[in-house]
């Protein structure tokens, strides 16, 4: 069984850093093979249990087994049962009803979303009641602090502003959810989509998001190389326009660092199809960036694509698009 979709959430200030039991946050702990499994689960019932959507229309892997699975335990008590994922289930449901851990790495996410959909159900009743010419409060964090707040999406209405910096906290609590789910997942679209119209964000807004994305995963995820090429793929397709010194220099400190994490990748042998159609695409945008060297890294891009056929391209484009990478 396996879970390969991120609730979407966002986080207001406070959640986002994991300090709702005022221990480490559940995400940051290290957790075993078997605790993975019973948070995929519980992750899993708790969706089943309030999904709305028809028999098999759910996006979700195992949706509809899990309802069944739920509304069998709701009055199964036998202890030799053998209907298929119900001891298991009642067994990690038990476990979530006595837990009183908020930073517990087998229930910590679920408890999470709880606070975060009580925390989105004040926002809708704040947004309700708000005065439409007054645009001075944040949607996601319900604050008014010294911050601007932005809206470069489809939102309309006057109260669907957000500070800049709720967008990347929600984005990042969004990402650690995923990997916490599956390990090698962490969604693009947390930082390129907003979380109410679910439509990209544009211009500068899109610009910083992805800035972000990169810092955020070189601080959390450095170590996973598919990951970190690819966060920095996406912000050099915006620095390629080069529209100030700035952004050239952040544009010349990224090209080497994926150059870092491409002789990385050689070094450790995990040369799959994957890692070599994204190294082919860090050449070519290096190679749109570059004035000096972008004959060099057109032609290295050329090279690996013709080690692929169109048949690997094509899956391996799916999966990254599937799984958001």
């Amino acid at each position: 069984m396996s879970f390969n979709s991120a609730t979407n959430l966002t986080s207001p200030r406070g959640i986002d850093d994991g300090s709702l039991g005022g221990g480490e946050a559940w995400w940051k702990q290290p957790v075993s093979d078997s605790q993975h499994n019973r948070r995929k689960r519980l992750v899993l019932l708790h969706h089943a249990a309030k999904c709305p959507s028809a028999e098999g229309q759910c996006k979700i892997s195992h949706c509809s087994e899990m309802k069944r699975v739920w509304k069998h335990i709701a009055t199964c008590k036998g202890a030799n049962c053998n209907f298929p994922h119900c001891f298991n289930s009642r067994v990690v449901l038990s476990h979530y009803r006595r837990c009183k851990d908020l930073t517990c790495v087998v229930c910590g996410p679920v408890r999470e979303t709880d606070e975060i959909q009580k925390t989105n159900k004040k926002r809708t009743a704040f947004t309700a009641g708000f005065h439409q010419d007054n645009p001075s409060h944040c949607r996601l964090c319900l604050q008014e602090v010294d911050e601007p707040l932005v809206r470069d999406c489809s939102c309309r209405g006057r109260t669907d502003f957000k500070h800049l910096s709720c967008i990347v906290a929600a984005a990042e609590n969004k990402s650690r959810q995923a990997f916490a789910w599956n390990r090698m997942m962490v969604t693009r679209e947390a930082f390129t989509t907003c979380p109410d119209c679910n439509k990209d964000f544009q211009n500068d807004v899109h610009s910083d998001l992805l800035k972000a994305r990169v810092i955020f995963v070189e601080r959390e995820f450095k170590s996973d190389h598919m990951l970190y090429l690819h966060a920095m793929v996406d912000r050099m397709r915006v620095l390629v326009r080069k529209r100030s010194e700035q952004e050239r220099a952040e544009g010349e400190e990224t090209c080497s660092k994926m150059l870092t994490v491409i002789e990385e990748i050689r070094r450790t042998n995990t040369q799959s199809n994957a890692f070599m159609l994204n190294v082919a695409t860090a050449y070519s945008v290096m190679g749109s960036f570059s004035s000096n060297r972008a004959e060099e890294y057109h032609e290295k891009s050329r090279e690996i694509m013709q080690q692929l056929d169109d048949k690997e391209i094509e899956a391996i484009t799916f999966e990254t698009k599937h799984f958001g990478l």
